[in-house]
């Protein structure tokens, strides 16, 4: 397994700015993951293509209003579970328990709207209230999965942090292999997708919890067949010496970046961005969720741009799909006319997602394929 450190703009179910996810084949046959080095880490981790139906690929505009270009939506590998699920879903589950008195705005933010990172994380607060059976949690992972089928993923990792709830008896365990059983039923309807599964540690819970998580991690990775592919870290991005932990988790160092919101927004982090330069270190960027969450001022004072300019790897992704309102199309849609990109260049974003993935060599190269047998027709139009 290895890791993905986040800035301000991650979220989640574990609730944190900072993600690391760690590839699940790191440490096959060499013990197990050290708990002591993950215990005080943060962090998260997701992949898609073409769109169902017809065309498999989005139209997008470019600023300039030159034309129309059909782009692929690229691995989808920063989704996390609870914040995925989407309006529909939620009134199924307010439903089933009037007495909370919760309604659709307390867990989506709308279009032109914005919230605190602090609301934010109160808005999961609240999504927990309503996912706390192990039946909820096996209908909202069947039905996150079969929405991003539906905008044409895939190549899906999704990402959660096990809970207990004594109220109603779900263990930690009982969690994970309600999000494992949705995974394989969508499998057996021959949805069009392949999913994997990243569990979530949650820094706030403390060492021992920590400590817990991996070794359910563990234990699931040489269970479930390829399913359960890494462990991803959270935290809370407004923590004292905050840049001091991230030089310590960028050490590692992480396979992939959750967000990376600080990393290129104070004068002293030039030595982080050459650490994750160096690394060559892919960072996960969620554009709607930075700018609705209010880390980044603006879609073009996004950091992608920074990244995008030098060379340096990046994946478009959702993070929460359900709370901010969005799906993957719409992110390469932002992206594309926020920053000028041509047919072309959202192509290979796309392609170049593939690398990233924590599936085997195997999957990448279907993946490949797949995008290559698509290429000529979306460059032709």
């Amino acid at each position: 397994m290895r890791a993905l450190p986040e800035g301000p703009g991650a979220r989640g179910e574990s609730g944190g700015a900072w993600y690391i996810g760690y590839k699940a084949n790191r440490h096959r046959g060499k013990g197990p993951v050290n708990p002591s080095i993950d215990a005080g880490a943060s962090g998260r981790s997701l992949l898609l293509p073409p769109s169902g139906g017809g065309g498999a690929w989005t139209r997008v505009e470019s600023r300039a209003g030159l034309g129309c270009a059909r782009c692929p939506r690229g691995p989808e590998l920063h989704a996390h579970l609870n914040g995925s699920i989407s309006s529909v879903t939620m009134k199924k589950l307010v439903a089933q328990k009037p007495y909370l008195q919760i309604h659709n705005g307390m867990t989506v933010i709308d279009k032109g709207k914005k919230r605190t990172l602090e609301e934010c994380f109160q808005m999961f607060n609240i999504i927990h209230q309503i996912t706390n059976r192990t039946e909820d949690i096996l209908l909202v992972t069947k039905e996150v999965i079969k929405e991003f089928a539906a905008d044409g993923v895939k190549y899906l990792e999704l990402r959660s942090t096990p809970r207990e709830e004594n109220g109603t008896g779900m263990t930690k365990r009982a969690y994970v292999e309600a999000v494992l059983e949705g995974i394989k039923q969508c499998k057996e309807e021959d949805l069009d997708i392949d999913v994997r599964f990243l569990i979530a540690i949650d820094r706030r819970g403390g060492p021992t919890v920590a400590k817990q998580t991996v070794k359910l991690a563990e234990e699931f990775l040489l269970s479930t067949d390829g399913i359960v592919v890494g462990l991803d870290l959270s935290g809370d991005p407004t923590i004292p010496d905050k840049e001091e932990e991230t030089k310590i988790l960028l050490g590692l160092p992480p396979d992939r970046i959750g967000h990376g919101t600080f990393l290129s927004s104070t004068t002293s982090s030039e030595d982080l961005v050459e650490l994750v330069r160096q690394n060559h270190i892919p960072i996960e960027l969620c554009m709607t969720s930075n700018f609705k969450s209010q880390t980044v001022p603006s879609c073009d004072k996004h950091h992608f741009g920074y990244w995008y300019n030098m060379g340096h790897p990046t994946v478009l992704c959702t993070d929460d799909k359900g709370v901010f309102a969005t799906d993957l199309s719409q992110e390469y849609q932002l992206v594309a006319k926020t920053f000028n990109l041509t047919p072309s260049q959202i192509w290979d974003l796309s392609y170049e997602s593939i690398n990233y993935i924590f599936a085997s060599d195997s999957v990448k190269l279907k993946l490949r394929e797949q995008w290559h047998k698509l290429k000529p027709s979306l460059l032709s139009n």
